[in-house]
């Protein structure tokens, strides 16, 4: 049974940073979201009608796990949800767990990017390695301005002490959670390739779709799926190779 204190260690970790850009693009009646990180890349297409979702697809173009392209038949069930700004009520109306957390995610930002009209919004979020025993920054910008910017340890936002609301809520959410996943890099991800997502059960089971039965009994691990935009933020969202 796999740990993380088990995992082969990324030789590269703290001299570089944690990217993701997501890029919300409205129309009348659709949104194109897509999402490029160090160990995904997603695009999905959200109809409306104004009122309500109407239908969702997506593409899986780099994925950690096997079972990943299956997540989205769960997305299914936000068709229907308002459109609205409001992701708890969407959060409250819906199943978290039982998507993959960044279709999932992504597609609450489209859906608050519809209920706002036609334009273009695009999240920028670097992440320091964490060196030693020195915290690191973790940033988000929209569209080209910085919003929020974090002193961060060990899962522990040391500073500023804040609430946030509106947009300010939306790029702390979007800030968060690429933050989590930010911690990945402390490892050789591209070495495991074939490891059994069971093997992790003790402590990751209900994580997310993959982790969750029947998922995590015939997942594994997919070979070179881990990118180092730390050098190239002009490649995010071209979706092409990237030197491992």
């Amino acid at each position: 049974m796999s740990t993380y204190n088990s995992y082969p260690e990324n030789p590269d970790y703290g001299s570089g940073c944690f990217r993701r850009r997501i890029r919300l693009r409205a129309s009348q009646h659709q949104v194109i979201a897509e999402l490029e990180d160090h160990n995904h890349s997603f695009r999905l297409i959200l109809d409306h009608d104004g009122t309500s979702v109407t239908a969702i697809n997506a593409d899986t173009l780099r994925i950690p796990f096997s079972t990943c392209p299956g997540a989205i038949a769960p997305l299914q069930a936000l068709t229907g949800l308002p459109i609205t700004e409001d992701s708890q009520a969407l959060l409250a109306r819906s199943n978290p767990s039982a998507n993959c957390t960044h279709l999932y995610d992504l597609s609450l930002l489209a859906i608050a990017q519809a209920a706002r009209g036609a334009g273009e919004r695009i999240y920028d979020i670097r992440i320091d390695d964490e060196d030693g025993e020195n915290s690191s920054i973790a940033e988000i910008f929209v569209n080209g301005e910085r919003v929020h910017r974090w002193r961060c340890r060990e899962w522990t936002i040391l500073e500023p002490a804040a609430a946030f609301s509106g947009e300010a809520q939306r790029a702390a959410f979007a800030l968060q959670k690429g933050y989590f996943v930010s911690s990945a890099r402390r490892y050789d991800l591209n070495a495991m390739a074939g490891e059994a997502a069971n093997d992790s059960r003790e402590f990751m089971y209900g994580a997310c779709y993959t982790y969750t039965s029947p998922q995590i009994e015939q997942a594994t691990r997919v070979a070179d799926s881990v990118r180092d935009f730390s050098d190239a933020e002009h490649q995010l969202l071209q979706f092409q190779e990237v030197t491992p």
